[in-house]
């Protein structure tokens, strides 16, 4: 098998019109020091896609950036480092993703934690994630 292949695994749960997803890949280490605080070759994200149907769609105001209110109002590590629309072919929106990596300052420990028990914080912010989704579906009744 060719090395030029990046591997990355993905866990998904599906809400009422959103889907919260979490990431898992590795990079290769840009400074093989062997520093006991060079940071791990693991990098975890957590993203919710929030489809048209779904209340909290309707509050981003048309762009990509990561800081507006939309995005800022989820509970995301960090805050969010991510925002994008996705648009069909006629150019439309159908859907917002909007995330937060686990590679800032003092995630260490993130870096070196390769499955999911060892990184149990990435899937209980996902599970909380899904909840305020859930609640905002079921607030403004679309769930």
């Amino acid at each position: 098998m060719s090395t030029a292949w990046n591997r990355k695994e993905l866990w998904r749960k599906f809400g009422a019109n959103f889907l919260v997803e979490i990431s898992r890949h590795e990079e290769p280490a840009r400074f093989p020091s062997g520093c006991y605080d060079e940071p791990g070759p693991h990098r975890w994200c957590v993203y919710a896609y929030i489809y048209p149907k779904h209340p909290h769609f309707a509050a981003f105001d048309g762009s990509e950036d990561m800081f507006q209110e939309a995005a800022c109002a989820l509970p995301l590590h960090a805050g969010p480092s991510f925002c994008r629309k996705h648009l069909n072919a006629k150019g439309e929106v159908t859907a917002y993703q909007v995330g937060a990596d686990y590679n800032h300052l003092y995630d260490d420990q993130f870096t070196r934690s390769g499955t999911p028990d060892e990184a149990i914080q990435v899937f209980n912010d996902a599970d909380q994630l899904f909840e305020r989704l859930s609640q905002i579906g079921q607030r403004e009744g679309s769930a």
